[in-house]
């Protein structure tokens, strides 16, 4: 998991509906409202400030993407509420419920297992609960990052990171729980990244620009603004492998937006 900014205005479907509808909002009604247009157009305003990844396990949502409540709309003392507040609003994937043929957006045949409640992630694998203990994701700092790829691929609480940003690492354990993040299907997807990346390195010069210029093309947007898949992976590969001050160093440039 990364940082992901806050879409801080609705897009114009939402915002014209909730003035149409008063106090009688809904938000099964607006998704159904002019043909499910701004339910769409509001889903891909969301994924467009994410930079194309799901905000839960950063694969690349593409086409099959969904809205999900960080606060579930079924909570009791606060769903109604927020059920309409682009504030608890992110994008996601669907979760590993669909299952595909081809390859997927990472370029990677693995990802895509026959589903099962055991290879369910995200807001799937999350449902309605609203666990005091879950992290969400848009509160996360910039730097350091709080979550720690293995090489093989498993997702893990950084404690040392955890405890200089002021965030508890047993709720991050404890995300990454919910979200089943270390489902067997996103696991191999990250080791595959990793072993990519191993396997590109052999090419890039020993050069320190040539370096650089590689790290800044992995970790930055493209010229449609989105991300590789997996940016926590490649982070993470790249503090191991480069040294955490080139990868850092780049993340820390303005504009930052946040990556």
């Amino acid at each position: 998991m990364k940082t992901i900014r806050k879409l801080n205005d609705p897009a114009p479907g939402l915002s014209d509906y909730l003035s149409s509808a008063g106090d009688d909002t809904d938000w099964d009604e607006f998704r159904s409202h002019d043909s499910g247009v701004s339910y769409r157009r509001l889903r891909d305003a969301l994924a467009e400030n994410q930079h194309g990844l799901c905000a839960y396990c950063e694969t690349g949502t593409g086409e099959r993407k969904q809205i999900e409540h960080v606060i579930p709309r079924s909570d009791p003392q606060q769903g109604k509420a927020k059920a309409l507040d682009v504030a608890n609003m992110v994008a996601c994937c669907m979760g590993g419920t669909v299952q595909e043929s081809g390859l997927n957006d990472a370029g990677d045949e693995d990802r895509h297992r026959k589903p099962g409640s055991h290879n369910v992630s995200c807001g799937q694998a999350k449902g309605n609960r609203n666990d005091e203990g879950f992290i969400d994701p848009r509160t996360l700092p910039a730097a350091p990052s709080l979550a720690r790829v293995r090489e093989n691929g498993r997702l893990e609480a950084d404690e040392s990171a955890c405890i200089s940003a002021g965030f508890r690492s047993d709720h991050m354990t404890r995300t990454i729980e919910i979200l089943n993040l270390n489902s067997e299907r996103l696991r191999l997807a990250r080791e595959k990244r990793w072993n990519d990346l191993t396997e590109l390195s052999e090419d890039i010069e020993d050069d320190p620009d040539e370096i650089r210029k590689w790290v800044r093309s992995v970790l930055t947007p493209d010229e449609n603004g989105c991300l590789l898949p997996f940016f926590t992976t490649s982070r993470c590969y790249f503090e191991s492998v480069t040294g955490g001050p080139l990868s850092e160093g780049i993340l820390a440039e303005v504009p930052q937006g946040w990556i």
